[in-house]
């Protein structure tokens, strides 16, 4: 089960053999040990419905809680012929990835991505190698390959680079081409081998 403290706002995974059967329990965070109630009853209420794009399509999922730059960020992918999910808040984020298949991920570098990112990390090394992962609002240098490296995605972009950000995302997005384009031939011979 994913929790996400209602303090510090720190993610977790509590092992499902943990969970208790009580629809409502307690427990206190490891960070920054302030006691968070959990209501499985008002989490099932909450559940997201998968989503519905045309086969072979490219989908982004868009997780910034800044409107004005997650509408051009979702403008910019749109014109790119791109299908775009967004969600602001953080569980409906979660189940979505979860969920639904994206080729493309654009999350604020946040306590409540780190959470995100942790979803990413139980997937198998062939479907992360698929999606380009994008962390946006970042106090680093964007497009910065080690900074990229040691938060586990792919690009990063610089909160300083809000006003032309539509054309570092075009580079973040011909950086990934750039490196992906090597699987896909490989696996086209694969194929073609049969």
């Amino acid at each position: 089960m994913e929790i996400i403290c209602t303090h510090c706002k720190s993610g977790f995974v509590l092992p499902d053999d943990r969970v208790p059967e009580a629809k409502k329990f307690k427990l206190n965070c490891p960070k920054c040990r302030e006691p968070i109630v959990i209501d499985q009853e008002s989490d099932a209420e909450k559940i997201v419905a998968p989503e519905h794009f045309p086969h072979d399509a490219t989908v982004a999922f868009v997780f910034v809680t800044n409107k004005a730059l997650a509408e051009r960020i979702s403008l910019f992918l749109k014109s790119r012929g791109i299908f775009v999910s967004a969600s602001a808040l953080i569980h409906e984020a979660l189940d979505k990835v979860r969920i639904n298949y994206y080729n493309i991920l654009v999350l604020e570098d946040s306590e409540h991505s780190k959470a995100i990112l942790g979803v990413v990390r139980r997937w198998n090394g062939l479907r992360r190698r698929d999606v380009n992962i994008i962390l946006v609002e970042t106090d680093c240098k964007s497009l910065h390959s080690n900074e990229a490296f040691y938060r586990g995605v792919n690009s990063v972009v610089s909160s300083k680079d809000n006003e032309r950000i539509e054309s570092i995302l075009d580079l973040a997005m011909g950086e990934f081409k750039s490196y992906s384009e090597p699987w896909s031939v490989a696996a086209q011979r694969i194929h073609m081998k049969g």
